[in-house]
């Protein structure tokens, strides 16, 4: 069963579908990874390959294909970005420092280049929480923080990435 959850504010609306089997929280990092990348991932696209992303970016200019995935992908998924690390660029968005640090590490054991962004898990549990199939949304990334308004309620915390060298 699939649900939609829509998302308004700023004068536009965003709809994530959540899947059978999908957390809340996973529907919050899919939300915050098409707000990171301003709109301009897509939500849900086989793309053409064995696995599907949560979002995908068509390449443009000759570069790569950005992919993005809301969750700690499988070490089978990871050999799939090794072999195709010159189309695709992977973006995984986590719950937790201590899960992007451990994903970061098994990245590096497989000479495999990713981007790691990782919330505090307290964070995406309290937005997904509070979420209603309709919500309003606002959300600004800034000086290596989010700060989220959902239904009238802020939310703030820091974003770490491996980028940053924070793991």
């Amino acid at each position: 069963m699939k649900d939609n959850y829509i998302f308004t504010g700023g004068g536009k609306k965003t709809v994530v579908e959540k899947k059978s089997g999908q957390t809340r929280a996973r529907l919050i990092l899919k939300l915050l990874a098409h707000e990171m990348f301003s709109g301009r991932l897509r939500f849900s696209r086989k793309a053409g390959f064995t696995f599907k992303p949560d979002l995908y970016g068509e390449p443009s200019g000759g570069g790569k294909a950005l992919w993005a995935d809301c969750e700690a992908p499988s070490e089978k998924k990871i050999m799939f970005f090794r072999s195709r690390r010159d189309i695709i660029s992977p973006f995984v968005f986590l719950e937790g420092k201590d899960s992007g640090r451990a994903l970061a590490k098994l990245f590096r054991k497989h000479s495999l280049e990713a981007v790691i962004y990782a919330f505090e898990e307290e964070f995406i549990q309290k937005l997904a929480s509070s979420l209603y199939r309709k919500n309003t949304f606002k959300c600004d990334f800034s000086d290596g923080r989010v700060k989220v308004t959902l239904n009238g309620s802020d939310y703030s915390s820091p974003v770490y990435s491996n980028m940053s060298s924070a793991f």
